[in-house]
This record gives structure tokens, sequence and C-alpha cells, in this order.
């Protein structure tokens, strides 16, 4: 079993964002002088960047401008799904692992985008949003493979919340609609994103215990999924496999693998993937070199 040597860093995302969606549906008018190939350009620009630190320093002024946008247009979908794309992106790759205060703010922002851009989007899951879980699904028949963003993006930013509140009951009683919502994705479209509605249902399914619901085995027939679809070019399925399953069972070959995979493969497959591997190859680091720290698997 190879282990990298020298290994650390900070906790990084799985996934960044695309700025584009700033300037979609309502804001059209705000740059409607401008043309769409310049901002596709921009977005293509954006998650090519392999400087991490830059990318860390711009996103908050995304953030703002999306803000401020959202307030004068409350009920632009589009704006809200941007925003909590944005913020989920950002409380992931920056905040969620070393300040646990400012991650429960940012991730309450993701949720609550997310929500509302899916309840401006269907009116069905605007009904059920609140109840019982029963009743909750009865929306999912009602969403067609055009709802995927808007459905994925619900339940990972509600999932983020879901973790920064971990230790709330209620947070977790809430796990069984964000699996269905991504069971749903799944069912619709599983290659979406590089099959990272996969990888994510894996992670829903080790959140909890075995004697309270979760189902280990399960999620690592997901994760086996997740990157067969990823075809091996998007790296932050292996780090999820890793530390949401490999560790969670004490399968010590199966972790230090994964993330050497990760360590050894090239951050570029695909031009705009570059920083998003990026991201997931230092987030590979930290979690080889914490778990040798911590001498977790001795």
């Amino acid at each position: 079993m190879q282990r990298p040597v020298g290994a650390h860093a900070r906790t990084l995302p799985l996934v960044f964002l695309c700025v584009l969606l700033l300037f979609s549906g309502g804001c059209s008018r705000i740059v409607g002088h401008y043309t769409q190939p310049l901002f596709d350009n921009l977005t293509s620009s954006f998650m090519q960047q392999r400087d991490v630190v830059l990318a860390e320093q711009g996103t908050p002024a995304f953030l703002l401008i999306l803000d401020g946008l959202i307030t004068h247009s409350p009920n632009n979908a589009n704006l809200l799904l941007a925003g909590a794309q944005a913020y989920s992106a950002y409380n992931t790759a920056f905040v969620a692992g070393h300040d646990p205060e400012r991650n429960k703010i940012l991730a309450d922002k993701a949720k609550d985008y997310a929500i509302r851009a899916l309840s401006l989007h269907s009116r069905k899951f605007a009904a059920v949003q609140d109840a019982r879980h029963d009743e909750f699904v009865t929306c999912l028949p009602s969403f067609r493979e055009k709802d995927v963003p808007f459905l994925f993006y619900a339940a990972t930013s509600w999932a983020g919340w879901i973790m920064a509140n971990s230790a709330s009951w209620d947070a977790i009683a809430e796990l069984p609609k964000v699996q269905s919502l991504i069971g749903r994705v799944i069912e619709l479209d599983p290659t979406f994103y590089y099959g990272t509605p996969e990888a994510f249902m894996g992670a829903l399914l080790t959140i909890r215990p075995p004697a309270l619901g979760g189902q280990p085995e399960i999620a690592r027939e997901h994760f086996e999924r997740a990157l067969v679809l990823g075809e091996g070019r998007f790296l932050p399925s292996y780090v999820m496999f890793a530390n949401s399953y490999a560790k969670l069972v004490y399968d010590e070959d199966l972790f230090f693998s994964l993330l050497n995979t990760v360590l050894e493969s090239p951050v570029d497959p695909e031009p705009d993937l570059i920083l998003i591997n990026t991201l997931a190859q230092r987030q590979a680091r930290e979690a080889i070199q914490r778990a040798l720290d911590d001498e977790y698997f001795d």
C-alpha cells in the first residue's frame, strides 16, 4: 500500500460553482449588452483555474453580487439556483471543515436559496415541502429530466445544511426527504455531472449508523456506479467514497487506494474539471494526512 509522504492541505471541496448562472433568467437585462459566448468563456476560464487561492479570494465578490441580485428579483428561480450553488460550493470548499458557526450560516443560506428555487420551479413541491415524508414523496413523479438541476442542487444544499446541524435530531430527521430527491434524480439522469448523484446518495446512506437507518453496503454500490459514470475523470467521487464509506467501515486498503488514485490522476482530462479536480487532490492529501496523524487504521 502506497502512502504519499508529506501530504498536508486544507479541507477543500467536491464541487465548485458555475459563475455564468448568475447572469441567467431575469438578470439578462442587466448584462444584455454582452454576448452569451463571452459569459461562456468566463465560466470556462474560471473552471480551468489552477490557482485555488485566487479562486477562494474571488468567490466572495460573486456571493455578494448574487445576494444583491436576488434581493432585487426574489422570485427568479434561476437566480436562486445560482445562489444555492455558489454558497454551497464556497462553504464546502473553504469554510465547513474549520469554522462550524460560519458553516451553519452559509449552509442555511444555500438551503434557503435552493428550496425557494425548487418551490418556484414546481408548485407541487412547494405544496408538500414541509409535509410528512409519505406526503412529501407525492411530488416526485411530476419531475422530468429537465428538472434535474433544480432537484439535485436542492438535495445537495439541503444535505449540507443537515451536516452543518448534525447535532440536531430535527435536522437528521429530514434526511429521508433529501434521499428521496436524490433518488428521483438518479431515476431521471444518473449521469448528471459525471455521476455525482450516485456519489451523493452513497454519502447520504453513510451519515447515519446502521442501527439508525444507515446502509453502508448499499452506499458502496452507489459509489462504485459513480466511479463508472465518471469514467475516472471526476476525482471528487473518489474522495467521497474514501471519506464516507471506506473510513466508516475501516477498510484501510480501499481508503488509501481511492485517495492515491486521486493523487495519481491528471486534473485536466477535461479543461473544465481542472479547478474541481485540483481541489479534490488537495482534499485527498488532507484526508490521508489526517488518517496518518490520528493513526485511524492502527
